[in-house]
């Protein structure tokens, strides 16, 4: 018997990756009259080597850059038929914050990742998303292994 998932929670990027996730995501949630989250985490390594005199507006670009990427995901997802969809822009490690709002505050039964999001050396160094979401989230992990652009 399939398992039914009422809460699902996916991570965008704005990449073809997290794009593929993405619809996967709300093919999931339309199957299953699910709730559907949205998110999208700013990395916030990104700010370490930005100085205190423009760091503030460094963070309001990406904040505000992620709210309407948010907001074009949410409103996509509607127009798909979806109707209990949210999107939430937080701060942090990707890898550690998609499974913190995992387990602390979403509380999904599936978490839709992409295979890939960040660069080559990037993934290397830091390791991929979708391999850390997969061994330490507290629920089922889909990694949307198909790009966009293959389907």
């Amino acid at each position: 018997m399939m398992k039914e998932y009422g809460r699902i929670l996916t991570a965008v990027d704005g990449s073809e990756s997290g794009e593929a996730a993405f619809f996967k995501a709300v093919q999931v949630a339309l199957r299953n009259h699910a709730e559907l989250l949205i998110v999208n985490v700013v990395d916030t390594l990104y700010f370490a080597n930005v100085t205190a005199a423009d760091g503030g507006a460094t963070v309001n670009q990406f904040t505000e850059t992620s709210k309407q990427l948010l907001e074009d995901y949410r409103k996509r997802a509607e127009e798909m038929g979806l109707s209990k969809v949210n999107a939430e822009v937080v701060y942090g490690s990707p890898k550690a914050r998609i499974v913190e709002i995992a387990e602390d505050d979403f509380h999904p039964d599936l978490i839709v990742v992409g295979a890939v999001g960040q660069s080559r050396l990037a993934r290397m160094l830091l390791g991929s998303v979708a391999s850390y979401v997969t061994v330490h989230a507290p629920c089922d992990v889909l990694v949307e292994r198909e790009s966009i652009s293959k389907k």
